[in-house]
């Protein structure tokens, strides 16, 4: 089911799940959670034990597995797959993606887990808005939760406002790490285990929310666009956008017209 900016893809609900995932996601998003067990979870170089209720998301850029964490072991399972322009926005607001975090309060998310999944799978167009209303509220209630935890180190934010600067450049990962006094591999794992994400993730991130912003807000042509953000091929520019937000540039600007 799908509006025009979203498209739920797939959900479901695993009472006993033993389910083994390790793959990159390539086209999608999706929104885990479990309510009650134990997953080990890897995010790229970034190790999880989770145990308990629990959110995590998947989506393009880095590995991710997960899997019981014991043998034999299993979780009670929940997740929903989306991808659109929507979740573009979502990314540039910063309620998506999801680093793995307990819901707050550790509330039991699990019936308003299952309304959203209910109302995704309906044909109507207004089950498509309440479905990513009631998403988008769960979203914004795990980042409220976020900026209530405490501060971030000093590092992690000097190295994100130094890669939003850069989203025109190649990074230079090398003199960055040096900066910091630690080895690129573990200016990676510490910044995904900070942030949920991957610094190269981070500036592709930043990138396609620039040109969203441009197709959404000018008439400028997609090469010039691409040639802005420093790409310089085009095509290669459109594969990342398309993979970041699951449509084509053109596509995207054209939601505009409604």
């Amino acid at each position: 089911m799908s509006r025009p900016d979203i498209n739920f893809i797939t959900g479901q609900f695993v009472r006993r799940c033993r389910h083994r995932i390790d793959k990159h996601f390539a086209d999608y998003m999706t929104l885990q959670y479990m309510s009650a067990g134990s997953v080990a979870l890897r995010v790229g170089d970034a190790e999880y034990a989770l145990n308990g209720r629990n959110f995590w998301s998947a989506y393009p850029g880095p590995r991710v597995a997960f899997h019981a964490s014991a043998p034999g072991g299993w979780w009670v399972h929940r997740y929903l797959a989306f991808r659109g322009p929507l979740v573009t926005r979502w990314m540039a607001d910063g309620i998506f993606p999801v680093p793995p975090q307990p819901p707050p309060g550790n509330a039991d998310y699990a019936p308003r887990f299952d309304e959203v999944m209910a109302l995704a799978i309906q044909p109507g167009r207004w089950d498509a808005q309440r479905a990513a209303h009631k998403l988008e509220s769960i979203l914004i209630d795990l980042a409220e939760a976020r900026d209530a935890a405490p501060e971030p180190p000093v590092w992690v934010k000097s190295v994100s406002q130094q890669l939003s600067r850069r989203i025109t450049a190649p990074v230079d990962y090398d003199a960055l790490s040096d900066q910091l006094g630690m080895s690129v591999r573990s200016l990676r794992r510490n910044f995904n285990l900070r942030l949920g994400t991957s610094p190269h993730q981070y500036v592709i991130t930043h990138r396609v929310q620039a040109a969203r912003d441009l197709l959404l807000r000018t008439d400028t042509p997609l090469k010039e666009i691409a040639t802005r953000l420093g790409y310089s091929d085009v095509f290669y520019f459109g594969r990342q956008f398309k993979k970041v937000t699951g449509v084509s540039p053109a596509r995207f600007r054209k939601s505009r017209e409604g």
